[in-house]
């Protein structure tokens, strides 16, 4: 689950300019690299996918963990961000690094035994085969009698048979090989042979690490000068997390955290880097944190993340499929995560052997296309529509507690308070030995002065 878990994290949404960085452990794309524009996001993905890592045995910097990979996925979407075409930046890399860098590199005479050599030695196996053949053909054809008695008596029995089958074996083991080791695909040069490529990209890299700590730098000079500046802090937590610095990271949040009055998404950006400062593990304290990060604010998108990553880790693959399809609900149709989101709980559904068709889930690819392209609105109509059918099969399933919050959260962010409030009550009762749905649904009425209508209730 390492390599889906953790994407999601950092895209969602922050306080402007703040983007912090990522659990290394948990994939090689982090959202601080990540792009604002869907599409050009779209874009470095493909790009990076034709790309080789430099260090790495035949694996695509987007894959890749290595420093070197992601200094070349972001210069990707610097290029990118500078409207260069998709051939271009190919072309730029290509020519920075040699062919090499592509993963499947084209045919130029320098690849052309490496594309010719399995046509050859596959067309060598055919000619032993038709010769083989035409041999035996013509022996039958010629001989009558006492002399095809006589060559038969001097041939060895099965040498034509044995011809047959080392010619298949010659095709077979060819196309093994090929398959293997031969392909264009594949790493052609020995280590040795690349010292330069490699020296350009570690010192490319080496260049990249010194910026992000001259940026952390300055970030450090700018919070002590203006320690009052919640923007500051949060720029401070931004910079430490590109340059790997948990613990500078989880002390600007605290500073950040007080000056804002303890606001939840700070909480929960602060119980984030906490889980990336423990390698992606969910620990006690981050648990504790998350919990109370829910009771005040029960749709916060990170601490709601956290919480479905914690029952992953903890192999209830349920709950944190309905955790996470409650924050796949939450988000914009077009929001850059929901491909990784839709990952994540799929990872799930297949470690738990769950069918997602059989769990009320968010809108799918054709819907959020279709939403994407509508009126304001039909939208609404849209969404209208989908709550109602959620709250009709909750009521003849009430015992879905997982479905009520979602039933909330989305009567909370249409307006509709009172039935917000009335869903978070059916999630209380649906789970009675659960404080925290209790507490949420009591603190929900108390804020929204609503004891009149629910204290009962």
């Amino acid at each position: 689950m390492t390599r889906r878990v953790l994407p999601f994290l950092l895209c969602l949404m922050m306080p402007a300019g703040f983007a912090p960085g990522m659990i290394q452990a948990a994939m090689a794309v982090t959202p601080e690299e990540m792009l604002a524009d869907p599409a050009l996001e779209s874009r470095a993905r493909d790009l990076s996918k034709q790309l080789r890592c430099l260090v790495c045995q035949n694996q695509s910097i987007d894959d890749s963990d290595a420093e070197l990979a992601r200094d070349l996925r972001i210069e990707v979407r610097r290029q990118l961000s500078t409207g260069a075409s998709d051939a271009d930046i190919l072309a730029n890399i290509r020519d920075t690094y040699g062919d090499y860098v592509l993963l499947n590199p084209p045919v130029t005479p320098g690849t052309w035994i490496l594309w010719g050599t399995p046509v050859v030695v596959i067309a060598g196996g055919v000619l032993i085969i038709l010769t083989a053949r035409r041999r035996r053909d013509e022996a039958e054809a010629g001989e009558t009698g006492e002399a095809a008695a006589i060559t038969a008596r001097k041939t060895p029995p099965g040498t034509v048979r044995t011809a047959l089958t080392l010619g298949s074996l010659v095709i077979a083991t060819s196309l093994s090989i090929y398959l293997v080791l031969g392909r264009a695909d594949l790493p052609a040069q020995p280590l040795a042979d690349r010292e330069a490529e490699i020296a350009a990209a570690t010192s490319a890299a080496d260049e990249a690490a010194g910026e992000r700590r001259a940026a952390l730098e300055d970030a450090r000079s700018d919070a002590a000068s203006t320690p009052d500046d919640i923007g500051v802090w949060l720029r401070l937590a931004m910079a430490a997390a590109a340059a790997s610095g948990n613990s500078s990271e989880i002390t600007a949040l605290q500073q950040a955290e007080r000056l804002s009055g303890d606001a939840p998404a700070i909480r929960a950006m602060r119980a984030e880097a906490m889980a990336r400062a423990a390698d992606g593990q969910v620990t006690i304290p981050v648990r504790e944190l998350v919990a109370e990060i829910l009771a005040e604010s029960p749709g916060e998108p990170r601490a709601m993340f956290l919480s479905g990553l914690a029952a992953y880790q903890d192999e209830d693959y349920a709950a944190a499929v309905r955790t996470w399809q409650q924050v796949q609900s939450m988000s914009a149709p077009d929001a850059p995560w929901m491909t990784l989101l839709a990952d994540n709980i799929a990872d799930a559904a297949h470690a738990g052997g769950i069918r997602l068709e059989d769990v009320p889930q968010g809108p799918d690819a054709d819907q959020i296309a279709t939403a994407a392209e509508m009126s304001d609105e039909d939208r609404a109509a849209m969404i209208e529509g989908m709550v109602e059918g959620l709250a009709a099969r909750l009521a003849e399933n009430p015992s879905d507690a997982g479905g009520w919050q979602r039933l909330a959260r989305a009567y909370e962010v249409m307006g509709r308070t009172v039935d917000a409030q009335t869903a978070l009550i059916g999630a209380a009762d649906a789970r009675p030995g659960d404080a925290a749905l209790q507490v949420g649904a009591l603190e929900h009425m108390v804020v929204n002065q609503l004891e009149a209508d629910f204290a009962d209730a």
